[in-house]
């Protein structure tokens, strides 16, 4: 008898454990989609050299990003107090978002000034950027 038990107390500590594991699973899956796109898109951006390149580039990230938008507003709602201090659970994943932000940062945003400059004339190119940046000033 005592052993059902043991084994009871086990599996229940098991079932308990797992669904701790579950805490976070849609943050944790949004800022993942998010870190994604933006590595994508810096890798990219960083190897392109034509202004189509750029322009598709562009236009994928911006898809993206579009489509996660509302649930990151959503997020950042939810819990305004995560910037300064997230929960332990997301930190693996905050760190991962954040290393890729200092890229999309340093990498990206210059490369896209410098074609930006260079290619004025470009309507495609010129479009697409100003969709990014309608984007980017809605973060």
């Amino acid at each position: 008898m005592k052993v059902k038990r043991m084994v009871f107390a086990v599996l229940i500590c098991l079932f308990l454990a797992g669904c701790g594991g579950a805490k976070y699973v849609e943050e944790k899956t949004l800022l993942t989609t998010v870190t994604t796109a933006m590595e994508t898109f810096t890798s990219a951006i960083s190897s392109a050299g034509a202004p189509a390149e750029i322009t598709q580039a562009i236009g994928a990230f911006t898809g993206k990003i579009e489509e996660v938008l509302p649930k990151m507003k959503e997020m950042s709602d939810a819990h305004p107090d995560w910037k300064d201090n997230p929960p332990q659970e997301l930190q693996g994943v905050i760190d991962k978002f954040k290393a890729a932000t200092e890229n999309f940062k340093s990498q990206a945003m210059p490369k896209i000034v410098q074609v930006a400059q260079e290619n004025a004339d470009n309507l495609e190119l010129q479009d697409s950027l100003k969709k990014f940046g309608d984007l980017m000033s809605q973060l």
